[in-house]
């Protein structure tokens, strides 16, 4: 059938993957080419799928995310599908992360799913389906930290003290007082539980980060 966008599920929560499939496939101008639930699998069906767009969830299987779909090498001979997510997470730094790789949109899950279809029929056809609220969202991201400064704040989401992030990064206890200053005066947080609660609302840190 000519003009049907070609559309893959990546979730990894298989009832989401396969709920959100069946109100795709429900419409007439749509085929769900394949699921899957990780970056990998998802990368497997860009390759032989050939979908138009890929509806993603950010946080996926294997604590990979969905960013990066978004720098996956093109298969050959064809082009690149529209990436639109899908997120629990209404986090600036992941509307920012989206709009700045290149996704076509970035919905939450509590979005009506009338939201969901136009976006991915938008992104189809070459548009993007970031609201102006998403992109005022994306606008008030705040600077990421570096790496070293991500490895101090997810050990104290962890509960560690400053010896024992100085002894787990083989650093010295003030090279960590220097990076939690600096993190303070950076974020206007005044002390590491206000930091570790932005650190999460902010979608800095990874699943296995905020959990070890």
């Amino acid at each position: 059938m000519a003009g049907v966008i070609r559309v893959a599920v990546v979730d990894d929560h298989p009832a989401t993957a396969e709920g959100l499939a069946a109100l795709l496939a429900a419409e007439p101008d749509i085929a769900v080419v394949g699921t899957a639930a990780d970056v990998a699998g998802a990368q497997a069906l860009m390759r032989t799928a050939s979908p138009d767009v890929v509806l993603c969830d950010i946080e996926l299987a294997g604590g990979v995310r969905g960013f990066e779909l978004l720098g996956a090498p093109r298969p050959h001979g064809a082009s690149r599908p529209a990436v639109v997510f899908l997120s629990a997470y209404d986090y600036p730094a992941f509307y920012a992360a989206a709009l700045e790789r290149g996704a076509a949109g970035y919905l939450l899950k509590t979005a009506p799913v009338a939201d969901v279809l136009r976006a991915v029929r938008t992104a189809a056809a070459g548009g993007t389906a970031f609201t102006r609220h998403d992109l005022r969202t994306a606008r008030t991201a705040l600077r990421h930290p570096s790496e070293r400064e991500l490895a101090v704040i997810g050990l104290i989401v962890a509960g560690r003290s400053n010896d024992e992030i100085a002894g787990q990064l083989a650093i010295g206890s003030r090279t960590v007082e220097s990076h939690l200053r600096r993190l303070f005066e950076r974020y206007a947080v005044y002390n590491r539980t206000e930091l570790a609660m932005l650190a999460v609302q902010e979608g800095w840190l990874g699943a296995e980060d905020q959990s070890s």
